[in-house]
């Protein structure tokens, strides 16, 4: 029970990676707020209550909060009633996400451009503004962004996606020493790959049979909530050096 006393927001935690990660915390003793829109616009199975139920059923403690993390006013009430309900905010994993089907550049169509800008790095930038003060008054948290490789390798096709994930990063940078006075660690951890709608249509390597599933995330994700700035912060790491080439 390594998150015990902690409480955990999830982001994009109806399905993959963010559930995983909120079953994580949830399993480690952490109350988990899973955060997420109510239904997937692309039709994706899997809610946030579904998530939740599956916390509960493993003797945990979650609540589910449906928010757009692209929608301010959501956020803030998102924000808000974590706090009421569960009195704290130790841990934030910003993972939602919006991945689109690869397409060049020129034919990409700016609304598209910004759709997928505002999940990917406006949602963060929204929900950080709103946790951020909240942990400054405790002086301690940890905040988890979920990047990717994608953000330093340049994918034909992924420029939208690539230049989302790129800004989250250094967003993360700057947000770390912003806040490394007040014992609030930032960092970025990059999944690397996994098993999830996205890959599906993404075709970017590796291939499917070379993914891993999004539990395998778990490890480095419960690392990271447990740092603060004196002891871990500022770093873009990936799960699959998890043990071996940090931490350091």
């Amino acid at each position: 029970m390594r998150m015990k006393g902690l409480v955990a927001i999830v982001t994009g935690a109806s399905r993959g990676i963010g559930r995983a990660i909120a079953e994580g915390y949830g399993a480690e003793g952490a109350r988990v707020a899973a955060i997420a829109r109510p239904n997937s616009p692309a039709g994706l199975p899997g809610t946030v209550y579904e998530t939740v139920k599956r916390i509960v059923q493993a003797g945990g403690e979650a609540i589910a909060v449906p928010c757009d993390v692209t929608d301010e006013k959501q956020v803030k009430s998102m924000v808000m009633q974590v706090s009421d309900r569960l009195g704290q905010i130790d841990v934030l994993v910003n993972n939602a996400a919006l991945f689109f089907v690869r397409m060049p550049s020129w034919e990409i169509e700016p609304e598209r451009w910004q759709q997928l800008i505002n999940v990917n790095l406006m949602g963060p930038y929204l929900v950080c503004r709103e946790v951020v003060p909240l942990m400054i008054a405790r002086r301690s948290g940890s905040i988890i962004n979920i990047g990717s490789q994608a953000a330093t390798i340049a994918r034909p096709g992924g420029a939208d996606y690539c230049s989302s994930k790129a800004a989250l990063h250094m967003f993360s940078l700057s947000l770390a020493q912003e806040v490394q006075e007040y014992n609030i660690a930032v960092n970025v951890l990059c999944p690397g790959g996994i098993k999830t709608e996205t890959a599906l249509v993404s075709g970017w390597p590796p291939a499917w049979h070379e993914r891993v599933e999004p539990e395998e995330v778990v490890p480095s994700a419960i690392y990271l909530a447990l740092q603060s700035a004196k002891s871990f912060t500022g770093r873009i790491v990936s799960r699959t050096d998890f043990g071996k080439n940090w931490p350091w």
